[in-house]
């Protein structure tokens, strides 16, 4: 009997898991044209690009576009509702860069408490995201609206793009110069004041490419290295 409820429990369990892992998430984040991975550098799960002039989406996604059919026709709209978003960017506080969303240069980063605006309560696991957590100084920028009045939402999930559903996207274009690394998340507030914070799954940042050195300069570190340990023979 023990047995069998400790199966039962596992199942439930198990199923929950699944069920949560499949849902959509609310709110996500997506650069177009990046490449998803499940470990980058020092973080997890996210679409990251290595470009500094790039598109970042952020998108708002109610339901599926239809239930048990594959037709657009056969659409469920899940009932009106928006979210006031907010794109809350992260950048290592110990390095000197510059952003630009939408050719309007951003200022002002720093503490993550200070920069969370009035009446806008993201989840705790927010700021614990990598690389954030290590080194982050923080901004909060107001986006827009978004509701879930037509079908144009995709999901960007888990290397993957779906089908649309209900829900909008809010198109950002976005240049980076300086940093290292930059971190994008979304909040929304929803028409009953309650505040969603987009999945760890459904991140994205910006990585400076590091090229490898050229050819020809390789050469001439090693030249220099053998001058320099021939230096040392010498001088021993």
């Amino acid at each position: 009997m023990k047995r069998l409820t400790l199966l039962a429990l596992t199942t439930i369990f198990l199923m929950t898991m699944v069920g949560a892992a499949s849902a959509v998430p609310r709110l996500q984040t997506y650069i177009v044209g990046s490449s998803y991975h499940d470990f980058y550098k020092q973080e997890f799960q996210s679409w990251i690009t290595t470009s500094q002039n790039f598109d970042l989406k952020v998108v708002g996604y109610w339901n599926p576009a239809a239930i048990g059919g594959s037709s657009l026709l056969s659409a469920s709209n899940p009932g009106y509702d928006y979210m006031d978003c907010y794109l809350m960017l992260s950048v290592p506080h110990e390095d000197y860069g510059r952003i630009w969303i939408n050719g309007n240069e951003l200022t002002g980063f720093g503490g993550y408490s200070a920069s969370v605006p009035s009446g806008v309560s993201p989840s705790a696991l927010t700021r614990l995201h990598l690389p954030t957590l290590l080194a982050g100084a923080f901004s909060f920028q107001s986006i827009g609206r978004i509701d879930n009045d037509q079908i144009n939402a995709h999901e960007y999930a888990r290397n993957s793009i779906g089908n649309p559903g209900w829900g909008d996207e809010i198109l950002l274009n976005v240049v980076v110069s300086g940093y290292s690394w930059a971190h994008f998340d979304a909040v929304g507030v929803d028409s009953y004041g309650r505040t969603y914070t987009n999945a760890f799954s459904s991140d994205a940042s910006y990585y400076r490419n590091c090229a490898a050195p050229e050819p020809g300069t390789l050469s001439l570190l090693g030249i220099g290295l053998l001058a320099f340990n021939r230096r040392d023979v010498v001088g021993s």
